[in-house]
């Protein structure tokens, strides 16, 4: 019988009299209790809650509508019966005091809008130069009989002015501007990718035709892999800690196949983000194994790194060991029978 005011404890709980806290053995650490533990609550409040002075952080309890999950939970401190917050923070560059590192649009902020006003420019310079203003000199508008003021003109395809002696039309031509507006554009975007590290082929803004050969391709995709390499690394640590997370919400929730015990150590590994050539890589793989300077295990890996459809290196290589040594064993048998068949009957009945 517990005693009156104890905790009622689950199996894998136990409680300590002399700190006044309940332990739990969690599946990721059956041999190490924690003390500490991860409520949920979601709720929602209606703004006339608030009365006067109070702050959104001050909302009343006893008002709050709790919000039920789809099993019936109420979401009121519900027990997540886990020790850490669900919660991995993934920053693009290294966390410094901020703690949010830095955006890779931060070095070209300046530049985006930059771009941005020289567009609204030049949408106006190419308005002016395809309806360019027209100033007619010696010709007399329509009047209107309303207003008592000149009609404005419009100037369509056919249309005749009739201009007095000494008449003339000035129209304004704005295509030189128009065409500064555009290089300017084209400056500011060049600017803007040599800030952010995208070469102009990663773009779509260079002609394939006119890249020399695939080395300099590969040269000018420099400053692409070095930022790419940047952030991966900088997220690295962040993503091993989201798969332990993944691992120990499938203990927690006695997932099928989630065994209890410490979570095993994994790690994202991402494909090639540009352009490979798949041929190439196979045909170096099947070289470099069958000449024995390169292991199965690294050809395969290699295949993986090109974006083959292997899922898993090492089944991969054990599919091929067996069918390899299968193809041992079956190719003498069909030579002893062939053999056999073309020996003399004296030849069988020695045999």
């Amino acid at each position: 019988m517990p005693r009156a005011g104890a905790p009622v404890l689950a199996a894998d709980e136990f409680y300590d009299e002399a700190t006044g806290l309940v332990h739990r053995a969690y599946p990721w650490a059956p041999d190490r209790p924690s003390a500490q533990t991860c409520y949920l609550t979601d709720a929602e409040w209606d703004l006339d809650s608030l009365r006067h002075g109070q702050q959104l952080d001050d909302l009343p309890l006893d008002k709050a509508v709790f919000r039920t999950r789809c099993d019936g939970a109420v979401l009121d401190r519900l027990d997540l019966r886990i020790d850490f917050l669900p919660l991995v923070h993934i920053a693009n560059t290294v966390a410094g005091g901020e703690h949010f590192g830095q955006s890779a649009l931060a070095k070209v902020m300046q530049a985006l809008g930059e771009l941005a006003e020289t567009d609204t420019d030049s949408a106006r310079a190419s308005a002016t130069t395809g309806a360019p203003i027209i100033g007619l000199a010696g010709s007399h508008a329509e009047v209107d009989r309303l207003t008592g003021r000149p009609k404005p003109l419009a100037v369509a395809p056919g249309t005749v002015f009739q201009l007095a002696d000494g008449g003339r039309m000035d129209v304004l031509d704005t295509s030189n501007q128009l065409a500064e507006l555009r290089a300017r554009v084209k400056e500011v975007r060049d600017r803007a990718a040599v800030n952010a590290r995208i070469p102009a082929v990663s773009l779509g803004t260079v002609d394939p035709s006119g890249v020399p050969s695939g080395y300099a391709l590969q040269l000018s995709l420099g400053p692409l892999d070095s930022l790419v390499d940047a952030m991966r690394l900088a997220r690295a640590h962040k993503y091993a800690l989201l798969l332990k997370m993944v691992q120990r919400l499938h203990q927690a929730g006695h997932a099928d196949g989630w065994p209890q015990g410490e979570c095993l150590p994994a790690r994202l590994v991402f494909g090639p983000h540009t352009p490979t050539d798949r041929t190439a890589i196979l045909d170096e793989v099947v070289k470099g194994v069958g000449a024995g300077v390169l292991s199965l295990e690294t050809g395969i890996r290699m295949l993986q790194d090109a974006g083959y459809p292997i899922e898993d290196a090492r089944e991969e290589v054990e599919r091929i060991t067996t069918r390899r040594s299968t193809e041992k064993v079956s190719r003498p048998r069909r030579t002893d029978a062939g053999a056999s068949e073309k020996a003399g009957p004296d030849q069988r009945e020695a045999a």
